[in-house]
């Protein structure tokens, strides 16, 4: 037996009207149960917004109401990076277009025939949640929480918890950074004892923190930078490290790490296969001694 649901009337309601039938809500009914009706509201009146907004889809709407599955910036804003990249059309390189877009130089190139054709999405520009080393800073509202009455005068809503804007900031800074503190001292004139202030526990006790080596050796046997390279950028920087005190650096830390490189070397031994890089490479050395015996032999 098949029931058939009864077709929803619509009517048309102001909004002048319905505040008046929440401000009788308000008075009849209990804070708690107002509350539940209200909430409802605005809520309906929210969706019903964005509904009528020009080019609004189902698939924005989705997004707008339960969040974007990823925190990529063009997913957590649907007006930034519409091209796949993650920074705002405001980047350096581009300028707005006729429509008051922007559009940089690669994000479309000319075709043959004069046509343009958009650049291919993902390319070259990495998104908030792929800064996954950075600082992460959580900023409060200093004014408003959650219920509060809306700043403007003149409208009677409340506002509830939005979502978050994510901005990035790339700094410069020296591959090691240095910290100076200076700890105030008092001296008796009669017993010429000295007292200090105590010192911060963060700060540690040796001079080169164990962050450092390992960062060494990053730049060292990672990135192939030689060591008086990173001395002279070091040094450019205001934090000097003399090539000579970045090798005492490493011998120290190469203790430390011996017995993990030890237990690869066993490890790599139990092996079954042996692979090695044979990419070819020319000798120069080597090229001038056979061009020499060439020589000799014609």
């Amino acid at each position: 037996m098949s029931r058939k649901s009864a077709a929803v009337e619509l009517i048309d309601v102001p909004r002048e009207k319905i505040t008046e039938v929440l401000e009788l809500a308000k008075a009849a009914l209990d804070p708690e149960a107002y509350a539940v009706i209200e909430t409802v509201v605005r809520a309906y009146l929210s969706v019903s917004e964005l509904v009528e907004q020009k080019g609004m889809t189902i698939e924005r709407l989705r997004k707008l109401l339960f969040g974007p599955k990823t925190e990529k910036l063009r997913n957590v804003f649907p007006g930034a990076g519409e091209e796949g990249t993650a920074e705002s059309s405001s980047s350096a390189g581009s300028a707005p277009g006729p429509d008051g877009t922007a559009a940089s130089e690669g994000t479309k190139r000319a075709t043959g025939t004069g046509e343009e054709k958009e650049a291919k999405k993902g390319h070259g520009r990495n998104g908030a949640s792929e800064y996954i080393g950075a600082e992460k800073v959580t900023i409060s509202h200093l004014m408003l929480k959650p219920g509060d009455p809306c700043p403007d005068p003149l409208c009677k809503g409340k506002v509830y918890g939005y979502e978050s804007l994510v901005l990035v900031r790339v700094v410069g800074a020296a591959p090691l950074g240095a910290k100076v503190i200076e700890i105030q001292q008092f001296r008796c004139n009669l017993c010429l004892r000295v007292y200090r202030a105590a010192e911060p526990e963060s700060f540690g006790t040796e001079k080169y923190d164990a962050t450092a080596g390992a960062m060494l050796a990053v730049l060292r046997y990672g990135s192939g930078l030689p060591m008086y390279r990173i001395e002279g950028l070091q040094e450019n920087l205001g934090i000097p490290l003399p090539d000579s005190t970045q090798w005492d650096i490493l011998a120290r830390l190469a203790e430390v790490v011996r017995p993990a490189f030890e237990e690869l070397i066993r490890e790599a031994a139990q092996g079954d296969v042996l692979h090695s890089d044979d990419t070819s490479v020319k000798i120069l050395e080597l090229m001038a001694r056979r061009k020499e015996r060439k020589a000799d032999d014609g």
